[in-house]
């Protein structure tokens, strides 16, 4: 529902001054991003990842940049305009509760904000369209929504889902993932119906006009008409960990790699490697 001694110093300086393994053709080497990557993101080109280690972005054929100011743990992570979305817990020397509720960025992604539940909930899970958005807690599964921006929230209860995005065009449509397969809810994320037709995906992210979602082995696939009809797509070569969809521009992170396509998730290429660890 709601998805790894005096010679060891030479070999750990050297790696830190180089790639770590030979980079797929056309790949940037992502070393430098120094926490393992939680989720995916695409605002225009640029690819946006929430990390261990604070918010990071990648513009084409540029090695990925820090882009928050302060390295806090980026568990959960979503874009509604102009406004990004996050949450999940305070990095080294931050004075912030261990769990920091929904926070806010208007700057993109630079500086934070809180605006509410702090100290109460970690969202895992953040997807949002306007001033809704659906967020599921860590502590307790249970699946919380706003609809005024986060200052508010209704308890959704706990279905056992594992990812879940929101339409962006129609705010009361939810799709979500589960163990016993993909599930759709019409009345915003209150009720879940199966949709027994449907892949069995793992991860989805639902784009203006489309659904693109992938299988736990890679295998990806999409929906033109609010997940009543499938295509089968391309595929990546391991189990995905993050995916984020923007038109026909897709990202999917699978072990230490980010793999991009172009043409609706048709055909990937390797945009970032050697990531930090899973």
């Amino acid at each position: 529902m709601r998805v790894p001694l005096v010679a060891v110093v030479l070999v750990v300086a050297l790696s830190a001054c180089s790639p770590s393994a030979e980079l797929p053709p056309g790949a940037q080497d992502g070393s430098a991003v120094t926490g393992h990557v939680h989720n995916l993101a695409l605002d225009g080109e640029m690819v946006v990842m929430g990390t261990h280690s604070g918010l990071w972005g990648q513009e084409p054929g540029s090695v990925p940049v820090q882009i928050s100011a302060e390295p806090f743990d980026v568990m959960g992570l979503a874009k509604s305009g102009d406004t990004w979305f996050a949450s999940g817990h305070p990095g080294p020397g931050m004075e912030a509760p261990a769990d920091l509720g929904l926070l806010a960025s208007v700057d993109s992604g630079s500086t934070w904000q809180n605006i509410s539940l702090s100290g109460e909930v970690d969202f895992h899970r953040l997807t949002a369209s306007g001033n809704v958005i659906v967020g599921q807690s860590a502590h307790d599964q249970k699946l919380l929504r706003s609809e005024d921006g986060g200052l508010s929230w209704q308890d959704l209860g706990a279905p056992p889902v594992f990812d879940i995005s929101i339409n962006p065009a129609n705010a009361d449509e939810v799709i979500a993932t589960s163990e016993q397969g993909l599930l759709k809810s019409t009345d915003g994320g209150l009720n879940f119906l199966p949709l027994p037709n449907a892949p069995r995906l793992m991860l989805v992210s639902w784009s203006t006009g489309s659904i693109t979602g992938v299988e736990p082995e890679g295998q990806l696939h999409r929906s033109a008409d609010a997940a009543n009809t499938w295509q089968a797509l391309g595929s990546v070569s391991s189990q995905p960990i993050a995916i984020a969809a923007s038109g026909e521009r897709v990202a999917v992170l699978a072990e230490d790699t980010i793999w991009q396509s172009d043409d609706g998730g048709v055909s990937f290429a390797a945009r970032i490697a050697n990531l930090g660890g899973h």
